[in-house]
């Protein structure tokens, strides 16, 4: 009977049944014959038949299991591909391990022979620096994936593009790195991409560190004080640097090398710094546009393009005195590096003669030879055996190569990047699984001691503590306040982050934007450390007024506390094509913005009356930040630009360094461990949603490539594209609906703002 109840009952108890029950329970001989009582055995009479299964249960049972059949099978399957993926992952982990280890020759074991001498040593590498096709940045655009090397020119070489941190971290890996020996770096005839004065201090630094590696840098060291260099065991590394000829700025670089070769017919064109600045009063007034400028202070010199037919006195003044400051910081750091001991009159002698000879520049020590061609490969073959090193003496001359140059192979630096990626990438995974197995060894006594007898102990894991780095490069436009505000948020929720570093690489932007900016860092509840660039002037100044300690290098370009603003009036312009405009406001200034209606009294009256209070409110805000009086900050403000060397004499600046000591001082400030992680900010991510667009438009892929890409992917235009762009909005009925509030260094600058409407 209770067969009977089951079978012909629901079907779905029948699934919860131990699979004992199942099988007694079969449901699919319906003609099942019950055994008969033992003394009725042979009688027919007594066999009962049980009821046939209706088709609904039978088919919801085969459905069933099929089901519990096909769920078995894909658990299984699915734990051999979990399985089989972690396989593959782990062996893929040793592999990129070992592939790391071989390449920094931390797999090397020397061999000696029956009287202890070592038979077999490591390979010495020479690290390559092309720097004729470097493009070093502030903070890339588009992640690591940079597509303008999609558009390289069949007859050029690819452009590299590295950061500033990126080029300075590898030159100071490089330094502590046994494997690398020397250093070369290829100039060619010239830098494609020129580097500005403070970010070349920054590589300037990291090649003292490798020229200097036999001794230990806590920190960059830029007066070389011996408290921060203490001596070790081990010999100097050399660098050289070949090229076709050098300028001002890449003879700057180049002097921080050990060696300099400069090819004979080469020459050395040493004319000090230079500034150029342009103007547009007469290119406005004879298209019949006027620029009616309100601004504060004699030195803010951004607005003398539309207003000026050269410079000024105050802008002179300004421009003397700031290329005074860098050239004699340059010609210091050149002295030093080459051990000169040029005078005044020597300085004056070079900048008025020209460009210099290969035979002149050797002659007084600003390059140690003159190679015909490269000759690191020739040094490598020297270095392998005596005859190869007797034909380059022949060829080269004697005092070609270095007695302490030791290498047998070269990598690019490139590759040398990829794999210090790995490494760091790898070292990092191993850090997550070593907290992972420290937080399974503090859950209870018998974990850890499972873990112990396995041989998994408690390890160093990841840094607890954070430094968080925001770059602000580039003028300070909207987007970049709201990029720069976003990450500031993030920041904000990270109880990990003990200190923040603000990298400000600016010649300014925009009022409201700059506002935004300092708005949310005063939100903070962590200490803000100040890094200032190749400029954080005027914008740049604006948003680091409030920082804790600022850092600058002698070369940077800063200050310029001041504002103003630019109202255009086109009614000339449009007049002289016979078009007119009128309008009726409800009130005086509701005109203030079109840009055919001319200013009235009222209006010049307003717009005086904003700027005015935007100087005021920034000079106190500076007063506040500097801890100085308003009546201090008015002497150096006044719109004026300091270098970095002078900033710290008038206490705009605290002290002079670059990004590396902003970070290693916050380090040792405001946390508590060496095991500090660094983060940096803004995220920099590579998307194709502008390309896939493109795409979708219909152009060919190849229009694209050439054409709309390479002009998206401009990023550092010049002055005379600048002034093109201007003109174009210049002559649009719709080209300027506002005035424009500006906190900018320069004219450039300026005009940037404006085309971009900010």
């Amino acid at each position: 009977r209770k067969k009977r109840e089951i079978l012909a009952g629901p079907v779905l108890p029948l699934f919860f049944l131990h699979p004992r029950q199942q099988r007694r329970t079969t449901p699919f001989n319906t003609n099942m014959q019950h055994d008969a009582p033992q003394g009725n055995a042979t009688s027919p009479s007594k066999t009962r038949k049980v009821s046939h299964v209706s088709p609904v249960s039978r088919g919801m049972l085969v459905l069933g299991g099929k089901i519990k059949n096909f769920a078995g099978g894909s658990f299984r399957i699915s734990c051999k591909a979990v399985g089989l993926v972690a396989a593959v992952n782990v062996a893929w982990y040793y592999y990129d391990r070992w592939s790391v280890n071989e390449f920094f020759g931390e797999n090397f074991t020397p061999t000696t022979d029956e009287d202890g001498k070592v038979t077999r040593k490591p390979l010495k590498k020479v690290l390559l620096l092309p720097l004729d096709c470097l493009k070093v940045v502030e903070k890339r655009k588009t992640g690591n994936f940079d597509m303008s090397s999609l558009l390289q020119q069949r007859n050029k070489q690819p452009t590299i593009v590295l950061e500033t941190k990126e080029l300075v971290d590898i030159i100071q890996k490089a330094a502590a790195d046994p494997n690398i020996s020397a250093l070369y770096a290829d100039f060619g005839e010239g830098m494609r991409y020129p580097l500005e004065y403070a970010h070349i201090e920054e590589i300037r630094n990291a090649l003292r560190i490798f020229n200097e590696s036999h001794r230990v840098h806590r920190s960059p060291n830029i007066d070389h004080n011996p408290v921060f260099a203490l001596p070790r065991n081990g010999n100097p590394k050399v660098s050289f640097a070949f090229g076709h000829s050098f300028g001002w700025r890449e003879y700057f670089l180049a002097s921080a090398f050990s060696n300099i070769h400069l090819q004979p017919r080469g020459h050395l064109a040493l004319g000090g710094t230079t500034v150029s600045n342009i103007f547009l009063r007469d290119m406005l007034v004879k298209y019949g546009i006027k620029a009616h400028v309100f601004k504060h202070g004699d030195f803010k010199t951004a607005p003398n393009a539309f207003t000026e037919r050269g410079y000024s006195r105050t802008h002179l003044e300004n421009v003397q005195s700031t290329t005074a400051s860098l050239n004699n910081t340059i010609r210091t750091c050149i002295q030093n590096s080459r051990a000169l001991k040029f005078d005044d009159v020597m300085w004056k002698s070079i900048f008025d003669y020209g460009s210099l000879t290969a035979s002149n520049a050797k002659e007084i020590g600003l390059v140690d030879s003159t190679p015909a061609i490269g000759p690191m490969s020739f040094m490598i073959e020297a270095s392998k055996n005596a005859k190869a090193k007797s034909k380059m003496e022949d060829k080269f001359g004697v005092d070609m190569c270095p007695t302490n140059f030791n290498a047998t192979e070269t990598v690019s630096v490139v590759e040398y990047k990829q794999m210090l990626d790995k490494k760091t990438r790898l070292d990092r995974t191993q850090l997550t699984i070593n907290n992972y197995m420290n937080r399974l060894s503090e859950l209870s006594t018998a974990t850890s001691l499972l873990l112990s007898g396995l041989g998994i102990r408690p390890s160093k894991s990841l840094p607890n503590q954070k430094i968080a780095v925001v770059s602000v490069d580039g003028n300070i436009t909207s987007s970049l306040s709201f990029r720069i505000v976003q990450s500031l948020r993030q920041i904000r929720n990270d109880k990990e982050v003990k200190c923040l570093v603000l990298r400000v690489n600016s010649g300014g932007g925009s009022v409201v934007s700059s506002e935004a900016i300092l708005e949310e860092l005063n939100t903070l509840d962590v200490p803000v450390i100040c890094s200032m660039g190749n400029y954080a002037a005027s914008g740049g100044y604006y948003i680091a007024s409030n920082s804790k300690r600022v850092f600058a290098q002698p070369t940077t370009l800063t200050g310029s506390i001041g504002v103003f603003l630019v109202k255009f009036d086109a009614s000339e312009w449009a007049k002289s094509y016979g078009i007119r405009s009128d309008y009726y406001p409800h009130g005086s200034q509701g005109a203030v913005h079109l840009p055919l209606t001319p200013l009235t009294q009222r209006m010049r009256d307003n717009l005086e009356r904003l700027s005015l209070g935007f100087y005021d409110y920034f000079k106190g805000i500076v007063a506040a930040g500097r801890s100085l009086t308003v009546e201090e900050i008015e002497k150096i403000a006044q719109g004026r630009v300091w270098t970095g060397e002078q900033a710290k004499e008038i206490g705009l600046v605290d002290s002079i360094g670059g990004l590396d000591r902003a970070i290693t001082y916050a380090k040792s400030t405001y946390t508590k461990s060496d095991a500090v992680s660094v983060e940096h900010w803004p995220k920099t991510t590579f998307s194709l949603a502008d390309f896939s667009g493109l795409l979708l438009s219909g152009s060919s892929l190849s229009d694209i490539l050439s054409s709309t890409l390479q002009s998206f992917l401009t990023r550092e235009e010049t002055d005379q594209s600048c002034v093109e762009k201007l003109f174009c909005n210049l002559t649009q009925l719709n080209f300027d609906d506002k005035p424009h509030f500006m906190l900018a260094m320069d004219e450039k600058t300026a005009i940037e703002l404006i085309v971009m409407g900010e």
